[in-house]
């Protein structure tokens, strides 16, 4: 499948019409999880393949429906990658099993947006100093294990009991990093604590893409995460559930407004 077919059946899926029986909370059969109001609040409206530093991107363009009082753009577009060879690494070789992946991804753009249009409070806007930035750095990775600088923005933490992390930053992507995350070294490190704690062995690597550090399992970018299992296979443990008359439990929220995981 050449890129403009992906991106097209991309679009048909995101875009489809919302299922008016599907109660709430639950996942249809795309597993798109739209409690954050994908598909009602942020809509898709349009995917272009366009070019990029590393292979192959999608536009997608999208609008919101936002309260007046809201000061945000109604209107943007998010670049993702569509490479071949990442999307082969990342588990997202149908088109079904990316859609639901740039769903939240949207999401957590839409998110981003609405807190950077938010009124800046005075500490913010002060930075460290370049020593003090590096500083911050490699304490939040000495708490991961023992920092080595092995080349210039390339560094290695010896891990006790899993693999090394290797981290690929430079100077002015940390900066930008610390400006996304908070100056205040306890933001910081609360960030990165939550991080590394949920990230899977698989992510031996800590590159920068779009703005921030992100885990990936490989050095090259775009960064890759480790592969989650394809839709078909879902739907097959789904449907051996279901004919053992047991509840897979598909919600993206309980039935009482908790968080629910996929596989309770």
């Amino acid at each position: 499948m050449d890129d403009e077919d992906y991106a097209r059946q991309l679009y048909t899926i995101l875009t489809a019409p919302l299922d008016p029986e599907l109660p709430a909370g639950r996942l249809g059969d795309d597993f798109i999880d739209r409690s954050d109001g994908f598909g009602t609040d942020m809509r898709v409206t349009a995917i272009d393949v366009v070019p990029g530093d590393h292979g192959n991107q999608i536009d997608v363009a999208y609008v919101l429906d936002l309260p007046n009082e809201v000061d945000t753009p109604r209107e943007g577009s998010l670049l993702l990658p569509l490479d071949a060879e990442w999307r082969e690494v990342s588990g997202y070789t149908e088109p079904e099993d990316y859609a639901r992946h740039i769903a939240m991804q949207l999401v957590r753009h839409i998110h981003q947006l609405l807190w950077a249009h938010q009124p800046s409070r005075e500490d913010e806007r002060v930075l460290p100093s370049r020593e003090e930035q590096q500083a911050m750095l490699l304490e939040v990775l000495g708490r991961q294990g023992e920092v080595e600088k092995a080349a210039p923005n390339r560094y290695v933490v010896r891990r006790r009991r899993r693999d090394d992390l290797t981290v690929l930053v430079t100077p002015d992507q940390w900066e930008r990093v610390i400006r996304r995350h908070g100056i205040r070294r306890a933001w910081l490190l609360e960030h990165f604590d939550e991080l590394f704690a949920s990230t899977p062995e698989e992510e031996r690597f800590l590159v920068f893409w779009d703005g921030d550090v992100t885990t990936s399992t490989r050095e090259e970018l775009p960064p890759a995460k480790k592969p989650s299992p394809p839709l078909r296979e879902l739907r097959r443990r789904l449907a051996e559930a279901r004919a053992s008359g047991e509840d897979f439990g598909w919600f993206a929220y309980s039935p009482d407004g908790s968080s629910r995981s996929e596989h309770d």
